[in-house]
């Protein structure tokens, strides 16, 4: 299982220290990778707000004999297209700079979040732009799997689902049994299946069975597949719609403020498996849509059906019985 909190997510922080024992990964959303045009180098960004402080509380359960929860800060590539010229020109170099970094702060690994970029830039369609792109993240986790002075680092690649809810990226099949060859887990972003312009479930059953039917199809027909390698994404947070196009996402705080002002009449529904209550605001009508137990529950038992793990996005959103179900 791994799990998200965002740099200024303080519950969340609060939750991973908690409960690490519940958790394989812990992946504080803290840097950025950039290009610095004018000293012709890459940097990253966001060390400031690396707390090791914390990371020694998490880890804690390590020095008491168990395995221990692994700290994988998730870095996004925020590179212009200068930058992503020279990441794929130098890809040696931005790994170099990456392990320097895990070893200077004692990561575990990385969470890195660029498949799902390209995908939606659509620079993936092109089949040269594409190779380089595996190879530049090939170097990376052949660099972070170098045995180092406590334990071999690990890649989680942050990828889109394998069937697009609406007209999102894709992860296409052949490049994720090119990809599963080196990178240690996938981040399935199962979520997000609705959006402003198309309101509805976050996650719906149907869709999210159909992408875990996909990994499981892949792992019987290749012998040396590993099934759990796929994490399934699980939301936290919800979504409040309002028509014409209008809303955004609510976290646990935010959902029980409207349940306490509007008192609205929940419903379940059976296709999607999830609930969804309506309220009036104004002149507004909005359609909230967030997860509960049942809902989440829905998701773990495929999970457990297709042998895959869980990954969170992302703790300190949810209501706090969310996690008795873990």
């Amino acid at each position: 299982m791994s799990i998200l909190c965002a740099r200024r997510n303080s519950k969340g922080y609060e939750i991973a220290e908690r409960l690490s024992a519940k958790f394989t990964h812990i992946a504080p959303v803290w840097l950025q990778l950039r290009w610095d045009i004018a000293a012709a180098t890459f940097t990253v960004a966001g060390q400031h707000d690396i707390d090791a402080g914390w990371m020694a509380k998490v880890t804690k359960q390590q020095a008491l004999g168990s395995t221990g929860v692994k700290v994988v800060p998730r870095i996004l590539f925020e590179l212009d297209q200068s930058g992503l010229l020279q990441l794929l020109s130098q890809p040696l170099d931005v790994a170099d700079l990456l392990v320097t970094l895990c070893k200077k702060y004692g990561f575990d690994g990385l969470v890195v979040e660029t498949w799902s970029q390209w995908a939606a830039s659509g620079r993936l369609q092109h089949a040269s732009f594409r190779q380089q792109a595996v190879q530049a993240l090939r170097g990376l986790a052949e660099a972070l799997h170098k045995p180092t002075d406590s334990s071999r680092m690990e890649l989680i690649l942050a990828v889109p689902p394998f069937e697009a809810a609406d007209q999102g990226p894709v992860l296409a099949m052949p490049d994720f049994e090119e990809l599963r060859a080196f990178v240690d887990f996938f981040s399935l972003m199962t979520y997000d299946a609705s959006s402003t312009s198309k309101p509805g479930p976050n996650a719906p059953w149907k869709w999210v069975k159909s992408n875990a039917h996909a990994v499981a199809s892949t792992a019987v027909n290749r012998q040396s597949a590993r099934p759990e390698q796929v994490l399934l994404g699980l939301n936290f947070y919800g979504n409040d719609y309002f028509q014409p196009f209008g809303g955004g996402p609510i976290i646990g705080h935010e959902y029980l403020g409207l349940l306490k002002t509007h008192d609205p009449v929940v419903r379940w529904d059976q296709k999607t498996k999830e609930h969804v209550f309506d309220y009036a605001a104004g002149n507004e009508a909005h359609e909230v849509y967030y997860p509960t137990k049942a809902s989440i529950q829905k998701s773990l038992v495929l999970a457990h059906k297709y042998g895959l793990g869980i990954s969170i996005w992302e703790i300190g959103q949810g209501l706090d019985h969310f996690y008795d179900l873990l």
